[in-house]
């Protein structure tokens, strides 16, 4: 049978179409399905204040903004004795992007567990009811990347000359002498500065562990840089963002104007697990917040444009980081690691005996954990608004499931209609 007949059976494009939404469900398992973001990590706003003021929207997991738009144009002319003229205008366009994404979120293991003892939280005529806690805290990592990007062009506006005008430069050496001025006077302009407000979600970040686990709450302890890599760094370029110290704590806070800090669990030096204590493990939604605002600060990141004689006329141009041997243009990966808290409880009843009934001093203490409950720093002041994410594994399961039985069905027809015909 021709290709063209299997094609026009719809048992083998039920198939075919099965086979393509297992591939769909094996890349998004084992692949990177969604090209950037990492769900829970939401880029909101850039403040930018160099090469030119102004703020962007991004409200995304990935994004970019043209950070400035330079034109402009120079004339190069030569006059002769008798004042006679020939001249060039030349013109320049440079755009510059700034690309921020998030990416490679990996779950780098478990670090400790608290299990503190049970305590009374009711007690009737015939029965105490106790409960139990568990505090686990896991590590997460992720990467923060920000990239450079610019394009430039030279146009000739206009080449002029008089009328049986004899000697001087040529428009080429016009051109070169034009280019060379306008190449020094975007120098002046090629740094990007800007403030970047994110925010952090920990139950989307922590959805599979969440799903696992099951938690009553769940919150974030602390956030650090684990590593700081910068690529395309050449002579004439630049590529700085903070922090950029490894190790360094990033400040989490409750408002979006980062004027309120959240807690954060002191640490092990020698072994980098958060000590939680009692006060800290009973009152954890207290403290650990489920959501926060924090920020990074592009320092100054851009490439300078370089004369280059050798270029076709009148493109006289091309990148320091191309000048210079980089293999890419100015970008900066940020690896950071993020430590949440998994807090799950269960209740269990234990029957009211006389002749065993407990002290009075120890239900005075398994009734009143803290004598004062802390002040409740954890709920974010402005909660950052969060995007579920899309449930891409959920939805090919069911369109699978939906043409897996279309294609079982289909097939079976086939086959008895087969068996039937060959009876007759």
């Amino acid at each position: 049978m021709s290709l063209v007949k299997y094609l026009e059976r719809r048992d083998f494009q039920i198939i075919i179409i099965v086979g393509f939404l297992i591939s769909l469900l094996l890349i998004q398992q084992y692949g990177p399905f969604l090209a950037y973001g990492v769900p829970g990590i939401t880029f909101h706003e850039v403040s930018q204040t160099k090469p030119a003021p102004k703020t962007v929207t991004i409200l995304g997991s990935y994004g970019e903004w043209v950070a400035f738009e330079y034109y402009r144009e120079i004339k190069a002319e030569w006059k002769n004795l008798l004042g006679q003229v020939r001249y060039s205008i030349v013109s320049l366009s440079v755009r510059i992007n700034i690309k921020v994404e998030t990416s490679d979120l990996a779950l780098s293991g478990f670090l400790t567990e608290i299990k503190p003892p049970p305590w009374l939280i009711n007690e009737t005529l015939t029965e105490y009811i106790f409960r139990n806690m568990t505090v686990q805290a896991y590590a997460y990592g992720f990467k923060l990347n920000v990239a450079w990007s610019g394009t430039a062009q030279v146009s000739v506006v206009k080449d002029y000359s008089d009328i049986l005008i004899t000697g001087g430069p040529t428009y080429q050496e016009l051109h070169k002498e034009a280019v060379q001025r306008l190449v020094a006077d975007f120098n002046k302009h090629y740094l990007t500065s800007a403030k970047i407000l994110l925010s952090i979600d920990a139950p989307t970040l922590a959805r599979d562990q969440a799903y696992k686990l099951r938690p009553d709450y769940l919150g974030i302890a602390g956030m650090w840089l684990a590593d700081y890599v910068v690529e395309g760094y050449t002579p004439g370029t630049a590529a700085e963002l903070l922090p950029q110290s490894k190790g360094t704590a990033v400040k989490l806070y409750r408002d979006k104007d980062l004027r309120y800090p959240c807690w954060a669990a002191d640490y092990d030096k020698d072994f980098g697990k958060p000590l939680l204590t009692p006060d800290v493990v009973y009152w954890l939604d207290h403290y650990a917040p489920y959501s926060a605002w924090w920020s990074i600060s592009i320092v100054n990141l851009g490439s300078q444009l370089v004369y280059d004689e050798t270029r076709a006329d009148p493109n006289y141009i091309c990148w320091a980081w191309e000048k210079y041997g980089g293999k890419t243009a100015p970008c900066v990966a940020q690896w950071f690691r993020v430590d949440l808290l998994f807090k799950t409880t269960k209740d269990w009843k234990a029957p009211k005996i006389p002749d065993y009934e407990l002290p009075e001093e120890v239900k005075e203490k398994m009734q009143i954990v803290i004598m004062r409950e802390p002040i409740n720093q954890a709920p974010p002041i402005t909660p950052p608004p969060v995007t579920p994410p899309i449930p891409w594994r959920e939805i090919i399961y069911i369109l699978l499931t939906i043409f897996g039985g279309l294609t079982v069905i289909i097939i079976v027809y086939n086959v008895s209609k087969r068996k039937i015909g060959g009876v007759k």
